[in-house]
């Protein structure tokens, strides 16, 4: 069963500085938990065993004459959990995975870790195609009754999670740092969100700050939560393109959204696709490859969420235009030959845009804001 913090402060500070302590498989853990499932077991277990499992190192932190401290956030409503590959809750999905992490800090709603879930991810700083695609498949699989697993990261990740909750439906939130080290900051309220409505994960010990070998290891533990990995849009090379790498080592579909060969964050999407991953060109699609019953909205009405109204107030001319500069950085006199416009029509749009705050000069041209 999920350890629960807050109740009995001394058994809560004991199994804490124990997940602290551990910094091996979680096959080591399975094997020492069957024979010694609580700290004070631990303690108790005789120095010969204690040396054949090498349980001393974890003897010392736990008689250490300051153990851990709860941080007073985490024991709120909902409190901190600790859940192990032993507890019914660990994600039964998660917990075929052979580098599967021994220790999963939970707050939310625990009933998500072990629904049916989809992993959906992609890039930090999508096209405003790929924002709607990220919102529109996210949304389809909450309505689907599917529960939304990604990073928390800023751009699809955290547009998933919040179309997913709009929907009506769970997510997952898997973070890179421990559970009491918010990233990326601009997300805390999401993250709040992501508490009280859904789940917030990490399997790095409390106060842990994110390190840059610590997104590889998010990224295996959220491809491992899914039966499937959803891409929107990626680049190449991106943390984006080592889930769905992970995705395919632990033999789960990877789907893919296709994208113009002249679009940069497309380019890890082609790739993936030309190394034998699932194209979806619709959410009817993606919902017939997994299964599931299709949105009870038509997609014309799910469709018309929170960035909508990015889209709905431009003509065709700014539409046009913020589809060609995507995610990169352009000159004017790019823009108008691609286009086949006057300099002058095309100064004139990209002075709309700017005025509207969806577009900004920077070095080398305009870029579009995301």
């Amino acid at each position: 069963m999920a350890h629960q913090f807050g109740l009995n402060q001394l058994a809560d500070t004991r199994w804490l500085t124990l997940t602290r302590a551990i910094e091996t498989s979680a096959r080591w853990l399975d094997a020492v938990l069957q024979k010694y499932p609580s700290p004070e077991a631990i303690l108790g277990c005789a120095v010969e065993p204690a040396k054949a499992l090498g349980l001393e190192k974890l003897q010392r932190a736990l008689d250490s004459p300051a153990p851990l401290g709860v941080p007073p956030v985490l024991l709120g409503d909902p409190p901190l959990h600790v859940i192990t590959p032993q507890d019914l809750e660990y994600p039964p999905l998660l917990a075929e995975c052979h580098d599967r992490p021994p220790f999963l800090y939970c707050r939310g709603v625990l009933s998500y870790l072990s629904a049916t879930t989809l992993s959906i991810v992609g890039t930090r700083k999508p096209s405003l195609e790929g924002r709607r695609a990220a919102r529109e498949f996210a949304a389809a699989a909450a309505e689907s009754g599917l529960v939304v697993v990604s990073g928390l990261a800023l751009g699809v990740d955290g547009i998933a999670h919040d179309a997913a909750l709009s929907a009506g439906g769970g997510t997952v939130a898997v973070l890179p740092s421990g559970i009491d080290q918010i990233y990326p900051a601009r997300h805390q309220k999401l993250a709040e969100r992501v508490i009280a409505e859904g789940v917030l994960v990490s399997e790095f010990p409390l106060g842990t700050p994110p390190r840059k070998h610590h997104f590889h290891r998010r990224n295996r533990t959220l491809s491992g939560f899914s039966g499937a990995t959803l891409v929107v849009e990626a680049g190449r090379p991106s943390g984006t393109l080592i889930t769905a790498s992970a995705a395919a080592d632990q033999g789960r579909d990877v789907l893919v959204l296709p994208w113009s060969i002249y679009h940069r964050e497309g380019a890890g999407c082609r790739y993936l696709l030309e190394d034998g991953a699932v194209l979806v060109q619709s959410v009817e699609a993606m919902q017939a490859h997994l299964g599931v019953p299709t949105a009870l909205l038509p997609r014309s009405d799910t469709a018309v969420l929170a960035d909508s109204h990015q889209v709905s107030t431009l003509d065709a001319d700014q539409k046009t235009m913020l589809s060609l500069l995507g995610s990169g950085t352009h000159g004017a006199d790019i823009l108008s030959s691609h286009l086949n416009w006057e300099l002058n029509r095309c100064l004139a749009c990209l002075t709309a845009l700017e005025v509207s705050g969806r577009v900004k000069r920077v070095s080398g041209g305009y870029t579009a804001v995301t």
